[in-house]
């Protein structure tokens, strides 16, 4: 009896795994590789024919070439119709497909199934539901809080209740009499003398160099100092363009610097100063080497000359080079040097004069440092004036 298709009910004679299905599937071959394999067998068997023909009667070649035509036909027959079946394949493969997921998914679905079963003979036989909290339940619910939370949680989540206005003056005033008493019973240098209190920070002011903020974290004796804020004073106003001079990253290195040195320093105010003031005449010195070259570059030429310049020690600057070889009285030349006190390093920028001059007249040269203008060529012009004075005398006097 004819097989008949499973659509129109037909039993099934045959069974195939779960798993082989998939594997039949995919044991497809190329149809042009099953063309060359065919006339590959096709020549072989002519040629062994060929071969063996000669040595039979006439009527075994007639078997023998009936046989093969005969199967060669069969052959070519199924090839054909395969041939003609192949034109339908692109359905045929995505038919597989489909029934190759649908079987991976019955797979899952059966795994599932198994897994659940499997925890629910075994797995959930034993799990409890917890006790339910009724005292808290009953407290929510009546009151609408809970009381018996850890106070750990509140002291870490709820930040705590502002202080109110009166605390904070009380706290500011108890602040301002602890510094104070610190100020008194230590040792305050004489430049840092110009100083106020308020607000639970002292201001010092250094003129024309710094003023910087500190302040107390306790009422101890042990506390290190705070330092809070650092303005620099020192300005150039003829080059600067009304730029600062220290860069913001600069002011926040030195403060930690400072704050990281005066943590376990016995004197820390005299620290605050020693750093604060070599910082600012190293800055004042190469605010007034910059007018130099400046002033060369725009107006003087060789006029000036920056003989020496060391970085946060002393600039040297020499004028009236022409007369140098002229002037039998200045061997050394017409000269100038700012620099800082060698013995003393916490005193101001120091001029000295080569020839010197009056101490009224280095005073009044002095301010073109020790002003709210540094300037180079204030110096320079006091400096031309008061000499060529004492040359227009000692003129005079030989007259």
């Amino acid at each position: 009896m004819a097989p008949q298709p499973l659509e129109q009910g037909g039993a099934v004679t045959s069974f195939i795994p779960t798993g082989q299905e998939m594997a039949q599937r995919q044991n497809l071959i190329p149809l042009g590789r099953l063309i060359d394999f065919i006339i590959q067998r096709t020549y072989h068997e002519l040629t062994v024919l060929a071969e063996l023909l000669p040595r039979k009667t006439d009527m075994d070649r007639k078997i023998e070439i009936y046989n093969f035509s005969a199967s060669t036909r069969q052959l070519f027959i199924r090839l054909l119709a395969l041939v003609k079946w192949a034109n339908s394949a692109s359905k045929v493969d995505k038919s597989a497909k489909i029934m190759g997921f649908l079987d991976k998914q019955s797979m899952l679905f059966i795994d599932t199934a198994d897994m659940l079963s499997r925890v629910a003979r075994e797995t959930l036989v034993h799990a409890r539901l917890p006790n339910f909290h009724i005292p808290a339940a009953v407290e929510i619910l009546t009151t609408g809080s809970y009381s018996r939370l850890p106070s750990v949680i509140r002291d870490r989540i709820v930040p705590p209740d502002p202080i109110t206005p009166a605390e904070k003056r009380q706290t500011l005033q108890r602040l301002n009499q602890v510094i104070q008493h610190r100020l008194v019973t230590g040792s305050l240098l004489p430049q840092l003398r110009k100083f106020r209190i308020e607000n639970g920070r002292v201001t010092f002011k250094v003129d024309h160099e710094f003023e910087v903020s500190l302040t107390v974290m306790g009422d101890a004796p042990t506390v290190p100092w705070r330092l809070l804020d650092i303005d620099f004073l020192v300005e150039d106003k003829e080059t600067g363009d009304g730029k600062a001079l220290v860069h913001p990253l600069q002011v926040n290195y030195i403060h930690q610097l400072i704050q990281g040195r005066i943590v376990d320093c016995t004197d820390a105010l005299a620290e605050v100063y020693t750093c604060l003031h070599y910082f600012c005449q190293s800055l004042q010195l190469e605010v007034l080497y910059t007018q130099t070259l400046r002033l060369i570059r725009d107006r003087l030429d060789d006029h000036i000359h920056v003989d020496e310049y060391v970085v946060g020690s002393r600039l040297t600057v020499s004028y009236w080079r022409e007369l140098t070889n002229k002037d039998p009285k200045s061997e050394l030349g017409y000269r100038l040097t700012i620099q800082t006190d060698p013995n003393d390093a916490a005193k101001q920028l120091a001029i000295l004069h080569v020839p010197s001059i009056g101490n009224k007249e280095a005073d009044i040269a002095d301010r073109a440092v020790r002003s709210d203008l540094l300037s180079m060529e204030r110096l320079l012009v006091h400096t031309v004036y008061v000499r060529s004075l004492a040359r227009l005398n000692d003129v005079k006097t030989e007259l």
